[in-house]
């Protein structure tokens, strides 16, 4: 697949409270199947999760083209003006800019944590609800009202083409369930499919906040708060969620249409604005479509004889060629990669304009010695057709000192690991197209079969004992944490596995117990 035309963002309404009380576990596995779901059947456009409040999801016109499918023509280029993410159409039709602008209207210019809202209302509930919406291919309409019932895709070829088996919806909608929520889909083919849920939890009391962990926004630094940036969009939900991001670092943050916009902003006929500018973001398809002379617009400014220092100009981009981005710093963009994230926009921020907190970035990095010592030189392979998957799950051995190879199916994994090889251990999904982890398994222990086999034949000519010199740990990373599942992956020679969605701490965990009595002097 080409993600590089795909948009992934992620929205939390203020009004959600950040602690409440309910099933962390099955809440984050719901989200990740359907955020899995979303990536393996787009390509381009956008996936976009939205939390709010139930009640904050205003009830408009009810929606008539929830099922009905349309044309299922491939979509024109009319498609990319819609006030979407992207720009592309969605299935819901409610689900744009005039409903969402309704959500964020009432937010406040910083961020805040969750105590305030926790203490607002300790009586009631509060009902969460979680959209996950997508430009992808749709669903059919003759297959809409099995999309839930396991083991049930669209149709064969959408297994052989894509990958998996068809239980992550039906197990999303048991938790979904389970928790007292519900659960739901609009999709239209050649369109895209937005599921959505909602979960009541408890709200935490007074005295329970303080015996919880540290919340999210409680580790992002607090230097930034008070500077002013300016966003240049055309697409009003993708300004939204920029601005979302900025003002959980205490960023405030204006919205300007275009580039000629937001120098005007800084000043006219050479004078500086009243309101000190820190930064401006610009989204770089807009900056490439504008094709304008940033030198021409944003000149040094001179006030009453003073030169004023112009702001940090910062492009944005879901992807960027060399060529590109040799442009972009030639006119003086310095360039952050999407999809945002709060931590890791404080982090490059803090590298752009010199303040943030520098020794949390350095620490989260480099990991502590203590877990760095035992994985540090151990080789692992990363198999996964999502490549989503494969880069988190990268990204947090190598925080612990390992060296990460990854594989995007099971083939090129066999291919990888033809003995001789220099792996230490290997992660596997298991549900990947052409061949899943299950046979790639199989067929990597059979060569280990053989090897042991002709190895111990040689030992024994010679009076030697007999001993299995080839057995690399393969660990499942599978979402169906079933008995059944589980015991399939033992059955094919699986070592263990993680279940997905997961953390830093559940793949050290998983892997190390097989090199706790290796020291590194043997690799």
């Amino acid at each position: 697949m080409n993600y590089w035309e795909l948009k992934l963002a992620v929205f939390v309404s203020d009004k959600v409270p950040e602690i409440v009380m309910g099933d962390p576990g099955r809440f984050r596995q719901v989200i990740t199947n359907l955020v899995n779901n979303s990536v393996k059947f787009t390509l381009k456009g956008h996936i976009f999760v939205q939390v709010h409040l139930a009640e904050q999801k205003k009830d408009g016109d009810k929606n008539d083209t929830c099922l009905n499918g349309g044309s299922e023509s491939i979509i024109s280029s009319s498609a990319f003006h819609f006030k979407t993410l992207s720009g592309y159409e969605t299935a819901d039709s409610q689900n744009t800019w005039n409903t969402f602008k309704h959500i964020i209207a009432d937010n406040g210019l910083y961020y805040e944590s969750a105590t305030k809202v926790v203490n607002d209302d300790l009586s009631r509930d509060v009902t969460v609800m979680v959209s996950v919406e997508d430009t992808g291919i749709g669903i059919p309409l003759k297959t809409q009202d099995r999309v839930f019932t396991p083991f049930m895709q669209a149709d064969s070829s959408t297994s052989r083409k894509y990958g998996g088996t068809g239980i992550g919806l039906s197990i999303s909608k048991c938790l979904v369930e389970l928790m007292g929520g519900h659960i739901s889909f609009i999709s239209r083919p050649k369109i895209g499919s937005t599921f959505s849920f909602s979960v009541s939890f408890l709200r935490c009391e007074k005295h329970a906040v303080g015996d919880l962990k540290k919340s999210h926004s409680d580790d992002l630094p607090t230097s930034f708060k008070g500077l002013n940036a300016i966003i240049v969009d055309d697409k009003p939900v993708r300004a939204a969620v920029t601005g979302y991001h900025l003002k959980r670092l205490g960023i405030r943050a204006e919205v300007v249409s275009s580039i000629k916009r937001a120098a005007a902003t800084l000043g006219k006929n050479g004078s500086v604005v009243s309101k000190k500018l820190d930064m401006i973001l610009v989204e770089k398809d807009l900056w490439i479509s504008e094709d304008v002379d940033l030198n021409l617009h944003f000149p040094d400014i001179n006030q009453n004889g003073h030169m004023y220092k112009l702001p940090k100009m910062i492009l944005l981009a879901t992807n960027i060629t060399n060529t590109e981005h040799e442009k972009a710093k030639a006119v003086g963009f310095s360039v952050i990669m999407k999809p945002l994230r709060a931590s890791m926009l404080a982090a490059c921020l803090q590298q752009l304009i010199g303040i943030g907190n520098k020794s949390r970035g350095k620490d989260m990095c480099n990991g502590s010695p203590s877990l760095r010592g035992l994985l540090c030189g151990m080789k692992i392979l990363v198999v996964d057709d999502n490549r989503v998957n494969r880069r988190v799950a990268a990204g947090a051995l190598k925080k612990f000192g390992a060296e990460v190879e990854c594989a995007e199916s099971g083939k090129a994994a066999l291919a990888l690991l033809q003995l001789p090889h220099n792996f230490d251990a290997c992660f596997m999904d298991i549900q990947m197209p052409e061949m899943d982890g299950f046979e790639a398994t199989r067929r990597i222990r059979e060569l280990e079969s053989i090897a042991n086999e002709q190895q111990n034949g040689v030992l024994n000519c010679d009076g030697g004992t007999k001993r299995h010199m080839w057995h690399m740990p393969i660990l499942a990373m599978t979402a169906d944490v079933i008995h059944a599942t589980l015991e399939k992956c033992l059955k094919c020679g699986m070592d263990g596995y993680v279940s997905k969605p997961f953390e830093e701490e559940s793949l050290y965990e998983a892997v190390s117990k097989f090199f706790e009595s290796k020291p590194n002097s043997d690799k």
